[in-house]
């Protein structure tokens, strides 16, 4: 359900003539220097707008030091993940358009002018995916995919994945499946009724498959804006643990919300045997209130979902998906 000081802060800046532009970027334990250099590049390309940058701190270690103009710190004292973390900051923010993004990036000079033209109401951007050095292209946007195995050696657990959409796809503001890239724009009335990130993810993974998902099934556009290049830091590993178990937990968490009640069980079978931590998260979770909130805001069949976006789906979850179509649409 939309966090209420969301919708308070729409009402607020929406009476406001032209856009004001809220950048959300989430911290934890970044080494200061790439810290530092993503937003010293956000700065220099959005100079002419009215913003502000919002710089998450999820429980640094050491608590992130900044001291520039449009730039503020919120600091969370224990870590919470980077969905939450997000969710956090969009709270504490007042623009109309939001856009959400990794604190290891940089950007092409007009890759802000690239996007704005674009964002409208029900749709979701991403921009293209470059790497660091902005030389060339990773992917735009990328494929939903159904993964049934579980391979954590080789950086596999079983639920949605994504494969990257990697061929040119076009001029313009694209429709892609999935958002990609760690770099994201909406209209903060979009990001509302979307219901935001998801209030339960763990530290990390599978928030692009939920918010995607969540927003196809709620009759959103996704769109990568092919010229707004945006290059992101690869790394061999994250500067905090993150275990397979937290993984796994959010897919656990998306099966219960996002889905229809025989797909979601169905999913979850799947995805057994679970790590016996997850277990006990979830015996303390209560997804009730979220899971209703999600569900009256379908806008299409999960067999629809799954027809349109993910092309290798396993039989049983099409089967109970279009049982619940019959009944979807009755």
């Amino acid at each position: 359900m939309p966090d209420p000081s969301l919708l308070k802060s729409f009402s607020e800046t929406s009476t406001t003539s032209g856009h004001r532009l809220s950048f959300v970027m989430v911290a934890r334990d970044e080494p200061p220097a790439l810290l530092e250099a993503t937003i010293q590049g956000l700065l220099q390309t959005s100079a002419g707008c009215a913003r502000e940058i919002v710089v998450v701190d999820d429980g640094s270690c050491v608590p992130v030091p900044l001291a520039w103009p449009d730039v503020s710190v919120a600091r969370i004292l224990e870590p919470i993940g980077t969905a939450r973390a997000r969710r956090h900051g969009a709270a504490v923010t007042t623009g109309d358009i939001l856009v959400f993004m990794d604190a290891h990036m940089r950007f092409a000079p007009d890759w802000l002018d690239r996007m704005l033209p674009h964002v409208e109401a029900g749709v979701l951007l991403c921009a293209a995916w470059w790497d660091y050095d902005l030389t060339h292209p990773l992917c735009w946007g990328a494929d939903f995919h159904w993964c049934d195995e579980r391979d954590y050696a080789a950086g596999r657990s079983p639920g949605f994945t994504y494969r990257h959409r990697t061929k040119y796809p076009g001029d313009g503001a694209v429709d892609v499946p999935m958002l990609i890239g760690a770099c994201y724009m909406m209209r903060r009335e979009s990001y509302v009724r979307l219901g935001g990130f998801s209030p339960f993810f763990r530290t990390w993974g599978k928030l692009e498959q939920d918010l995607s998902a969540r927003a196809r099934i709620f009759g959103f556009d996704i769109k990568c804006v092919t010229s707004a290049h945006v290059g992101h830091f690869t790394r061999p590993k994250h500067p905090y643990p993150v275990s397979w178990a937290d993984v796994e937990f959010n897919q656990v968490a998306t099966a219960r919300t996002a889905f229809e009640e025989p797909v979601g069980k169905a999913m979850e079978q799947l995805l057994q045997p679970l790590p016996s931590q997850v277990g006990e998260w979830l015996a303390k979770v209560d997804f009730g209130g979220w899971r209703k909130w999600v569900q009256s805001q379908r806008r299409i069949s999960d067999a629809e979902f799954f027809r349109r976006f993910v092309h290798n789906i396993p039989e049983c979850l099409l089967q109970a998906a279009q049982i619940e179509s019959t009944e979807f649409g009755a």
